[in-house]
């Protein structure tokens, strides 16, 4: 089943619309390039994946780097960031090899290296949702915090499955 690559805003136009898409578009990416199938996937497939996996890190690392640097030394799980972000750069300069299988090891490589860069990195999103929360409470609001506790599951699901 051939996929492709989403570059751009999605039908509507609304940046919110084109990050879910890409965020499930690499959760899916990340799934297909990390399972161990019976057999091989085509080449078509492994190159089309590995393309936007690239693509995917190549727009992320910086940002990954810039928020790793801000870090403090000390910071709680700033070790675990460093490591993930220093692996997803060793691994973007890495190429395919010369055959299917090195092709293949080097895209899950790459879904491996997206994964832990979507599990380190902080979300906008849930970090909005939180403060929504906050607020809600701080306002004595119980329906605002369930709105709230409701919204951050369902962003949870679209935006971060495995």
């Amino acid at each position: 089943m051939p996929t492709t690559c989403i570059k751009g805003p999605a039908a509507s136009g609304s940046e919110d619309d084109t990050a879910t898409a890409m965020s499930r578009y690499v959760a899916d990416a990340i799934r297909r390039a990390i399972a161990h199938p019976a057999a091989l996937p085509r080449h078509e497939e492994v190159q089309e994946t590995t393309a936007c996996l690239r693509g995917f890190l190549e727009k992320l690392l910086p940002v990954a780097e810039a928020y790793v640097g801000r870090m403090p030394p000390t910071a709680p799980g700033g070790e675990g960031a460093r490591a993930v972000v220093g692996e997803a750069r060793r691994v973007l300069g890495e190429g395919p090899g010369d055959g299917l299988r090195s092709a293949v090891m080097h895209m899950q490589d790459l879904g491996r290296a997206c994964h832990g860069l979507r599990s380190a990195l902080p979300c906008a999103q849930c970090a909005y949702i939180k403060a929504d929360r906050r607020e809600a409470e701080r306002r004595g609001d119980p329906g605002g915090m369930r709105d709230a506790a409701t919204r951050m599951g369902v962003h949870q699901r679209a935006a971060h499955a495995p």
